[in-house]
């Protein structure tokens, strides 16, 4: 007999989960119920997945009135709803929760979320989907072997690119620290949570810079607009120009946000026109040194941890293409990895390119397949084994040294002691 799963949030996130559960593992698991406060999503998406009318919900409240309805829940609404749905999911007896993260910005909360899903017997999955990856599973994998020897230190940077980071952190949903969380917790509590996972080692000591450098209205070029189709003068030599980022870019230079048209429109099926519409007038449309933003756009993140390793964290919105960097410094060897590939080099030994999967994914798309196979496996009985997932005591770890770093920037670098979990 098949398991079923709702879905809370339609946005990117939640009908990338449900396509992956339609086309990898419809064998085992149906899509019984879905939830959104638009109603145009609930119309563009639930007949995809084939649900009907009467289960599709266009609040909350409506849906947890109807009680348990399926076997697992997954919950991909904006940062700052997470809370209170997980609250009323876990109050409302769902067992097995998988949740967008970050969890959220008031350790209260996500703290609160831990104790009642263990006083309630859930399971809280927090998707932190880059654990998930073959990539960093390998890393994990070679560091537990001892071939490094003790780790030193760790350096990562999470390179957001330019055209993501004035998407997602200047024009869009992650742009205020009050809708959503800091640029730190949101776009990098992925990052934090793999330097824990790797140290396996607790964090004593959190210190940090960073500050929204260069999308502030005082940097706008002469000539420039409130929005990019308004008459701007700048536009010409502007990157950052909406028209060309989500219209006029050929297919050869396009990003990624160029296709992600339902982000801007609210609806499926686009026509150009709708598309055009939404930059001319929408928020993604905006001059991003016009724009409601207040989040960084640069941080460096210094931890260290009990086992006397250290790590530092930078995050930075101008790279020319999205990608992470690891360097890994151990007693015996280090690890080199930019993007996918990933280099071992040992002391006095030889130099090894280390292959960690047989097909070419980003670790972020590699990662969100592997996370919903996983989750699947829990749902179906398949495993009990929870030794890497990303549960919501992994998150506790993550989004304290997180919000540990936000408190050691807006008091100028100072160190924040780390408390015992």
């Amino acid at each position: 007999m098949k398991k079923t799963v709702c879905v809370i949030g339609l946005g990117n996130r939640g009908t990338e989960y449900l396509g992956f559960l339609k086309y990898f593992h419809r064998s085992k698991v149906d899509i019984f119920a879905l939830c959104d406060s638009r109603q145009q999503a609930l119309d563009d998406i639930a007949p995809r997945f084939a649900v009907p009318q009467e289960r599709r919900f266009v609040s909350t409240d409506a849906f947890f009135a109807k009680g348990v309805l399926s076997d697992a829940l997954i919950i991909a609404t904006q940062d700052a709803s997470h809370y209170a749905i997980t609250k009323q999911a876990i109050l409302t007896g769902y067992k097995l929760i998988l949740l967008e993260k970050p969890v959220s910005g008031v350790r209260a909360e996500y703290t609160e979320l831990r104790d009642l899903a263990k006083a309630h017997g859930a399971l809280l999955i927090i998707c932190h989907v880059l654990r998930y990856s073959n990539y960093y599973g390998k890393i994990k994998e070679i560091l537990a072997s001892g071939q490094l020897g003790e780790i030193v230190s760790v350096n990562h940077t999470e390179n957001v690119g330019y055209f993501h980071f004035a998407h997602s952190f200047v024009r869009g949903n992650w742009r205020s620290e009050a809708a959503s969380t800091p640029s730190i917790l949101a776009k990098c509590c992925h990052d934090i949570d793999l330097i824990a996972w790797f140290m396996d080692s607790p964090c004593v000591s959190v210190s940090s810079v960073g500050s929204l450098r260069f999308f502030r209205k005082e940097n706008a070029p002469a000539g420039a607009a409130a929005t990019c189709m308004g008459g701007c003068k700048a536009k010409k030599d502007c990157p950052y120009d909406a028209e060309k980022l989500y219209l006029t870019d050929p297919f050869y230079k396009a990003k990624f946000i160029k296709y992600m048209k339902r982000t801007l429109t609210g609806k499926a099926h686009n026509k150009r026109s709708d598309v055009e519409n939404a930059v001319r007038n929408g928020d993604y449309g905006r001059c991003v040194f016009a724009c409601d933003n207040d989040v960084c756009d640069n941080q460096t993140v210094t931890m260290t941890f009990r086992n006397g390793a250290t790590a530092v964290l930078c995050m930075n919105g101008f790279s020319d293409r999205m990608f992470r960097e690891c360097h890994i410094v151990g007693t015996k060897g280090e690890l080199v990895g930019y993007g996918s590939k990933l280099t071992m080099h040992l002391f006095g030994g030889k130099t090894t390119r280390v292959r960690t999967s047989p097909i070419h994914l980003s670790g972020h798309v590699e990662g969100d397949i592997r996370l919903i196979s996983g989750f699947v496996k829990l749902l179906c009985g398949e495993t009990d084994d929870l030794t890497n997932v990303t549960t919501i005591d992994a998150t506790v770890i993550s989004h304290d040294i997180a919000l540990a770093a936000e408190e050691s920037r807006r008091n100028g670098g100072v160190p924040v002691r780390m408390k015992e979990t």
